[in-house]
């Protein structure tokens, strides 16, 4: 008795340090634009929050602390429709110009300087990525950039939900069974322990390091 009372508090007390990764709610920020970068279209939130949807062609970022360390992964799902676009892609910067080598193409009608990191073939749909920045660079950024790249196209439309940033320790909703909606987690609480006893999902997600 005295080893599974020790045993839950230590588990409880791991959660309360490392639980406090969150689906990114969208509703918090206000996007601003790349300059020169939105010629037309908007950028907007979901009712929940969960989903940034661009519309025609335009770079936009949300600005906050966001610390990209050894280890650090971004997880996200993108879909696209209408025609397709130039550009998909997303980045971090720390100031209002395009930086290639801290910013990723996920697919597109042209190639880049970005790091080429995925192969989204207008089509696909729903897809989920995870990528491994920290393999890519580190360093603390102020923008989180997201990227619908058409400048001779119109009619093009993305979408990104569930977007995640998850570095080493952190206990991840991308990789656990938990809401869909973006939820904050920074304490313990039975759902998070009910969600760490289950296995982590494996399949149908793009993995690029």
């Amino acid at each position: 008795m005295k080893f599974f009372k020790g045993a839950m508090i230590a588990f409880v007390t791991l959660l309360s340090v490392s639980a406090n990764a969150a689906f990114i709610d969208f509703n918090s920020y206000t996007t601003s634009s790349i300059v020169n970068q939105h010629h037309s279209g908007d950028a907007t939130a979901s009712t929940d929050g969960s989903e940034l949807t661009l519309d025609g062609n335009l770079w936009v970022y949300i600005t906050d602390t966001f610390e990209i360390q050894t280890g650090t992964m971004l997880y996200f799902t993108l879909d696209s429709f209408g025609a397709e676009a130039e550009v998909y892609g997303l980045g971090f910067n720390n100031s209002n110009n395009v930086t290639p080598n801290t910013f990723f193409q996920l697919g597109g009608s042209e190639t880049s300087r970005q790091n080429q990191i995925a192969t989204y073939t207008f089509g696909d749909g729903v897809v989920d990525f995870a990528i491994d920045v920290g393999s890519f660079f580190t360093g603390t950024f102020s923008n989180f950039v997201f990227i619908l790249d058409a400048d001779n196209i119109s009619g093009t439309v993305s979408t990104f939900s569930n977007v995640e940033i998850c570095s080493v320790g952190d206990v991840c909703l991308s990789t656990s069974s938990a809401p869909s909606a973006p939820t904050s987690v920074d304490a313990p609480s039975p759902g998070i322990i009910l969600a760490m006893s289950l296995v982590l999902l494996a399949g149908g997600r793009r993995i690029f390091n």
